[in-house]
């Protein structure tokens, strides 16, 4: 009844299940890293609050379950038209969105414009800066954006600044959802609508039967954050479903889901060279064990393996110094103030720092002051984490360009983007950011006996509309 996986269930991967056909009702507890604390979908860059993300809204266009595009809330795939500069979209008539309003034209315009908006502080602008008049909106001069043009109430036109024929495929990621004008932003038009909140900041969503794609299977999910301990003690108690975190807990079906955070160091000032050279002496393979409990590897160039169309090649680390007493001045090695940074991470790049010949002292900085120090050039080694949300190499070559040097530099990946082939481009990227790759990691998705429909999307994150429980196991 329901999407092409639900097709697929029925299939092969579904044979040691004696052919069942998926289930509705039920309700499932999914343990996440942390609770999720940001439900506007521009925003989100934790793994927690993604996964709200994908649970409570909906995008244009989506992948399928081999990674092509299909329409999402869109009646038909865009096309662009001669040229490459403009495209339009048709909203598919009749969706609305949780709160019962109809999904407009303009509130796909308006949707745009705020991943611009400077008041929304979005970590993805880069999806909708080719379009006419994202610099206008960037700098506060305009509160729409130019190139986009309603038609109707179901049609619009999109123009852009320059060609950017992967706009279809960027329309695809979690941040693109489309949201209403008139209320807050956890209000979409995804599979699931927000309930509430429990006291311990566990997010409880229900099943929204206006889903484009039809009702997800089960009749409601919580979301709660969750560290290991706690983790294990409720898996065998069996009040949890399925763990997105690092670590599977015993008795858990596991699978590794794709290392999509990248990590790398940012270089610059007069020690420069110095601080380079001390770096290449880091074991990355080192570090990426000690950066999580999870899926990782060293990371040997720009963009984590899982999106290069080819195996990377192997890191070739950079000249070291010899051994020896640091001394001068100490420089600040900024550090994300997160919960999913390992500080281990930070004390052993601290101690190579020194045996390099670099004092250094480790301050663990908000992500917002972080993203204003980067963008203003007040550093001189910082560690930059970003979860990928691009779903193409190209795509994600722009998305670490707009992480590591702002609007201006991915602009300049935006120019690159359609003749170079994405290694160049990435290796062209990183060289201007001043970025040494560090690390790759990821979380591994642990469901629980009978838990059905646990097949990661293309872009690594799991549809909880997807889920399902095999008969007398839906419990709660």
């Amino acid at each position: 009844m329901r999407r092409a996986v639900a097709a697929a269930l029925l299939l092969a991967p579904l044979a040691s299940l004696g052919g069942l056909p998926p289930r509705y009702g039920g309700e499932l507890v999914v343990a996440l890293p942390a609770s999720p604390a940001d439900l506007d979908p521009a925003r989100a860059s934790s793994p927690a609050d993604l996964a709200a993300a994908r649970a409570l809204h909906a995008t244009l266009v989506e992948l399928d379950a081999g990674g092509a595009l299909r329409p999402g809330l869109l009646a038909a795939l865009p096309e662009p038209e001669p040229g490459g500069r403009a495209f339009l979209l048709r909203l598919a008539p009749g969706l609305r969105f949780h709160d019962g309003s109809p999904i407009t034209a303009a509130d796909v315009a308006w949707s745009l414009a705020r991943l611009l908006d400077p008041r929304t502080r979005s970590p993805h602008a880069w999806i909708a800066l080719a379009i006419q008049g994202a610099d206008d909106v960037r700098a506060g001069r305009a509160e729409a954006l130019a190139g986009v043009q309603v038609l109707s109430d179901l049609e619009l036109r999109v123009v852009l600044d320059l060609p950017f024929p992967e706009l279809p495929r960027a329309l695809a990621a979690a941040p693109a959802a489309v949201l209403p004008r008139s209320a807050a932003p956890e209000v979409g038009a995804g599979p699931f609508r927000l309930a509430g909140r429990g006291p311990d900041g566990a997010l409880r969503l229900a099943a929204f039967d206006g889903f484009h794609r039809g009702r997800p299977y089960a009749d409601a999910v919580t979301l709660a954050g969750m560290d290991a301990r706690r983790l294990a003690r409720a898996f065998a108690r069996g009040e949890v479903d399925l763990a997105l975190r690092p670590e599977a807990p015993a008795g858990a079906s596991a699978r590794d889901l794709p290392a999509l955070t990248a990590t790398w160091a940012l270089v610059r000032g007069p020690r420069a060279d110095a601080v380079r050279r001390a770096l290449g002496a880091v074991d990355r393979s080192e570090l990426a064990r000690l950066s999580t409990r999870g899926p990782a590897a060293p990371l040997g160039g720009l963009l984590p393996p899982a999106l290069l169309p080819a195996p990377a090649p192997a890191a070739i680390p950079l000249p070291a110094t010899p051994a020896r007493a640091a001394d001068g001045p100490r420089l600040a090695l900024l550090v994300p103030a997160s919960a999913g940074f390992s500080r281990a991470v930070a004390d052993r790049l601290q101690v190579k720092l020194f045996d390099g010949g670099v004092r250094a002292s480790v301050e663990a900085t908000p992500p917002e002051l972080l993203a204003t120090r980067l963008a203003s050039g007040d550093f001189e080694l910082a560690i930059v984490s970003v979860r990928f949300v691009a779903s193409s190499p190209s795509l994600a070559a722009i998305e670490a360009a707009f992480a590591l040097g702002g609007a201006a530099a991915a602009r300049r990946a935006l120019s690159r983007a359609g003749p170079s082939d994405p290694g160049t481009l990435a290796g062209e990227i990183a060289a201007e950011a001043g970025a040494v790759p560090l690390f790759a990691s990821g979380l591994r998705a642990s469901g629980r006996p009978g838990l059905a429909g646990l097949e990661p999307a293309p872009d690594g994150a799991v549809d909880l509309g997807d889920l399902w429980t095999l008969p007398g196991r839906a419990g709660r």
